[in-house]
């Protein structure tokens, strides 16, 4: 059970591995792009491409679903960023285990955001944990971990892509262990659990008083939504790149400078600064800084971020 791109992922090297499953759920097609076009799940997709039976399903818990489920004869449930809460029903199903794909080190982390969280909390290591699902989210015991670093520069998107490659090989380690008859799972320390929650358009506006490495992990972190966002000119930015600043940047929190060419720093707080390498105004494309700075041919007029 799964639904965007990081469970795609996971389904991909499953199969790859010699390990399909009998079938794949997900949920239904979205409207999608600007025509609104319904377009299919990562997972619905890629499933149908390799020939697996799949359904699409809004809800995983009504009694059709729980009899079409009870009717694979599963030994196992994998989930992996499927979206919707299981029910009891639904986790006694398969004959030994539902497991699931968590994107943090459990118990820290639980949650819908634990990827963007990590990063916005500063952590420097981060890992996928395969858990024994039951009632309570992300509470369940744990059969094995992997971990890997977060670096300064690594946005959620870099992140969910190595999560989602580490999460397949966990799985896959997972189902192995099961199958060889050697499976040895660990509660959770329920004292050292902490939340994930799912993220929010308010969280995106950028306080340049703060401190410009917070400033950065909330432009790497909020990605590929809500995005990091200011105002420039009474006009909405978003900021899809920036880096900490080496030359001295502007002294007042909001304040900007520029060389006209390739550079605009932003002054944070605590006298630091953030060089902006990738924006994109209201209603345009993305632009390296530098072909947005080509724009104003020199007269680049804004003073400050609002």
């Amino acid at each position: 059970m799964g639904t965007p791109e990081f469970a795609a992922t996971i389904l991909q090297k499953l199969v790859a591995e010699g390990l399909p499953p009998v079938a794949v759920v997900c949920q239904p097609a979205r409207a999608a792009g600007r025509g609104l076009k319904q377009e299919p799940s990562a997972v619905e997709a890629l499933a149908q491409q390799l020939g697996l039976p799949v359904f699409p399903v809004q809800s995983v818990n009504t009694p059709e679903m729980v009899a079409e489920l009870t009717a694979l004869k599963a030994d196992l449930f994998l989930v992996a960023a499927f979206g919707q809460l299981l029910k009891k029903e639904i986790l006694d199903i398969p004959r030994l285990y539902s497991l699931n794909v968590h994107g943090s080190l459990l118990p820290k982390y639980r949650g819908a955001a634990p990827i963007q969280r990590a990063i916005l909390d500063g952590q420097t290591l981060t890992g996928v944990t395969i858990q024994k699902m039951v009632k309570k989210l992300d509470a369940g015991d744990i059969l094995l971990t992997k971990t890997t670093p977060i670096s300064e520069s690594d946005t959620s998107v870099d992140l969910f892509e190595r999560l989602a490659v580490l999460g397949a090989e966990a799985l896959i380690e997972a189902v192995r262990l099961i199958d060889g008859g050697t499976p040895f799972f660990t509660p959770q320390v329920e004292a050292d659990a902490t939340v994930a929650p799912k993220l929010t358009k308010e969280e995106a506006v950028i306080d340049w008083t703060q401190p410009a490495p917070k400033i950065l992990r909330k432009v790497n972190g909020l990605q590929p939504w809500p995005v990091a966002q200011s105002a420039l000119g009474g006009v909405r930015l978003k900021v899809y790149g920036a880096e900490m600043s080496k030359a001295s940047g502007p002294s007042a929190p909001g304040d900007i400078s520029t060389d006209h060419k390739t550079r605009v720093l932003v002054g944070c707080g605590g006298g630091t600064a953030l060089s902006l390498t990738r924006i994109q105004l209201e209603n345009r494309k993305k632009l390296e800084i530098k072909d947005f700075l080509t724009a104003y041919r020199g007269n680049f007029p804004f003073e400050n971020m609002g």
